[in-house]
């Protein structure tokens, strides 16, 4: 509902770009004398129908190139932020309209050739593909948007909400007629005022944005409105799940999304959600690589051994974070390792996740038989009531479960990347370079920051060794730790943990290892000896 709102909101906004006021005593003019109710409407339709022709093709262009979604809501939110930085600075949208002098003129003949509606109709589509280039940016940024949206029939509903939002004022001006044109007249001195003031609306808009003020209103309005959309009602950081007690919240949180964008399909032939309707369902989201989603998988495929003979499904969907967890061989690999029975949907472009709104691993959504999703959890935990969820809806009655999981309680560092897009843990005293760099560690590291030796390079998500004989110091809080790693060629990493020699490590293929697990959850300091060059390095994970 509030990315509705936000779409029509920026479709009124478009109306203060400085090179389209001059298309609205155009509009006007062709309205003045013309006595037809439907006339405007047929106006607006037309100038509508050049907005949806290029939503539905970006919409097309979008999940036919596998286009980052994360990227082009970012980018919409940029661009939109730009749009409104030039309205304040208005010099080159001064440029633009003295280009469409022309174009506008002609757009003016348009509409008076034909008195009728059709004739209202062809100048409704005349000063939409005028006003298309003016309203370029803003245009773009929801049109972007509603590219992200793997539901098709929501991405109409975006698109129409931004047309109808640039239509309102179009409106207005038809049907207010001569009375309008003395005022649009007597403001045209303020209109540099007024297209800055828009400019700042526009750039707060993009800052909401930025911020996912609109996911977080309309998460809120979930909480009041028990009839929302699925999307709107999984809340991350608000599971109602995770609430003191046993009891299971079975509610109807809307139709389940299908699975979309599958690369590959492992332990199973393709698998649609309109066939296995009849049957309980649970998706898990999860990836290989993630300490968090491992932890989950042993409960996750002991549910489905107890309970696939009573009608119920498991359908993993391992959507990477990473850029090796694409390669079909590993995930297979991690299938056998992690003894996955249930079949395995392979998300690389995200699309399915994108479908559920989906932000964690893990994730699972639970859908009844009747294909809605009807309870979901994040992260590790509460798999008792999963569980009895599942049994609830399979209809074999809760029962007094105790599967806590492991206690976390006492981790007391948080993931950390190496990768420039999340860095945040390297020492202040040494700086993240693209280009080979030698490093060498500091005389003291504070908790939860880790440091450097020897010749290394940063990418946007690793760190590579480029010459033989490199290291790195962690210092952190907790009793176990692992790292996600890749090498070349398989080679032995030495660690030690305070100083005291623990046992050496093989890594060659791109997964997670285990450096240090004790019971000791205490501060820590470890450091870790890499002999070769083309060391690799992701994460690093507590447990």
């Amino acid at each position: 509902m509030i990315q509705i709102l936000f779409a029509i909101l920026a479709g009124v906004l478009t109306i203060g770009a400085p090179c389209i006021l001059p298309l609205l005593p155009v509009l006007l003019g062709t309205s003045i004398g013309h006595t037809s109710k439907t006339r405007p409407l047929y106006i607006v339709s037309g100038f509508v129908i050049v907005f949806a022709v290029l939503g539905v093709f970006l919409s097309y262009l979008t999940r036919h190139l596998g286009l980052n979604p994360n990227i082009l809501r970012n980018s919409a939110i940029v661009l939109l932020g730009i749009f409104g930085v030039f309205m304040i600075w208005s010099k080159p949208f001064e440029l633009l309209t003295m280009r469409l002098n022309g174009v506008i003129n002609r757009a003016s003949q348009a509409g008076k050739l034909r008195s009728d509606n059709l004739g209202g109709f062809i100048l409704g589509m005349t000063l939409g593909v005028v006003w298309t280039p003016c309203a370029g940016p803003v245009l773009g940024a929801i049109l972007t948007l509603i590219a992200l949206q793997a539901n098709f029939v929501r991405s109409l509903v975006l698109l129409a909400a931004y047309a109808i939002g640039a239509g309102i004022p179009m409106l207005i001006i038809a049907y207010a007629s001569q009375a309008v044109t003395t005022k649009i007249r007597g403001i045209a001195k303020y209109s540099v005022l007024l297209q800055r003031i828009f400019g700042i609306l526009i750039i707060l808009l993009a800052v909401a944005m930025y911020y996912n003020f609109d996911i977080q209103i309309e998460n809120q309005l979930a909480n009041i409105f028990p009839t929302s959309t699925l999307e709107s009602k999984l809340v991350p950081n608000n599971n109602p799940n995770r609430s003191n007690g046993t009891a299971v919240d079975i509610k109807n949180y809307g139709p389940s999304p299908e699975f979309t964008g599958i690369d590959h399909w492992l332990n199973s032939d393709p698998l649609t959600m309109k066939e296995l309707k009849g049957k309980v369902v649970l998706i898990d989201f999860w990836t290989y690589s993630c300490i968090n989603c491992i932890r989950t998988l042993p409960f996750v495929t002991k549910w489905y051994d107890t309970y696939k003979d009573k009608g119920f499904v498991v359908v993993g969907v391992h959507s990477p974070e990473f850029e090796f967890e694409k390669d079909t061989a590993n995930v297979a690999d991690a299938i056998k390792r992690f003894k996955i029975n249930y079949p395995v949907a392979q998300d690389n472009e995200l699309a399915t996740w994108n479908a559920y709104s989906n932000q964690y691993w893990p994730a699972e959504y639970l859908i009844d038989q009747n294909g809605n999703v009807v309870y979901f959890d994040f992260g590790e935990g509460n798999y008792d009531k999963m569980e009895n969820a599942i049994r609830t809806l399979l209809g074999l009655g809760t029962e007094s479960l105790n599967e806590p999981g492991q206690d976390l309680s006492g981790i007391g560092s948080p993931e950390m990347y190496f990768g420039t897009d999340r860095l945040a843990n390297l020492t202040s005293q040494q700086q993240p370079s693209s280009k080979e760099t030698n490093y060498s560690f500091p005389s003291n590291l504070d908790l939860n920051d880790f440091a450097l030796s020897g010749a290394w390079q940063f990418s946007s998500d690793k760190i590579t060794m480029t010459k033989p004989s490199g290291k790195i110091r962690l210092k952190f809080h907790s009793g176990k730790v692992h790292i996600v790693a890749d090498s070349p060629t398989p080679q032995k990493i030495s660690i030690t943990v305070d100083g005291k020699t623990q046992p050496d490590v093989m890594v060659g293929a791109s997964e997670l290892y285990t450096l240090f697990d004790s019971a000791d959850y205490t501060d820590h300091t470890i450091e870790i000896t890499i002999p070769a060059a083309g060391f690799e390095a992701f994460t690093f994970t507590f447990g």
